[in-house]
């Protein structure tokens, strides 16, 4: 598995902070559930923290490239992205995977 990142730290965004057209992006929440959900911006394109999975600790043994990082979105069969919290879960890294 290949990794990029640039480690620049992003700022966590929080729902309530939304505009109107990127909420638009989110119809699938409530109001509600908008405003308690947390995102981040990532080349340009606004992704929900809620849809991440968590790196385990059966994928560390199976690949150790994974070791430093908390989720893990797949965009595709061999390709995604994956992040990892820093400054007490204020920021996060973005890096992409390759299988």
């Amino acid at each position: 598995m290949d990794i990029v990142t640039n480690n620049v730290p992003r700022q966590l965004i929080n729902g309530f902070e939304l505009s109107d057209k990127e909420r638009e992006e989110f119809d699938y929440l409530s109001d509600d559930e908008l405003c308690e959900s947390v995102f981040f911006k990532y080349k340009g394109e606004l992704y929900d923290l809620g849809e991440f999975m968590v790196v385990t600790n059966t994928m560390v043994l199976h690949d150790s490239q994974l070791k430093e990082w908390h989720g893990f979105m797949a965009d595709s069969h061999f390709s995604g992205i994956l992040i990892r919290y820093v400054e007490r879960d204020e920021e996060i890294i973005v890096g992409k995977f390759f299988s």
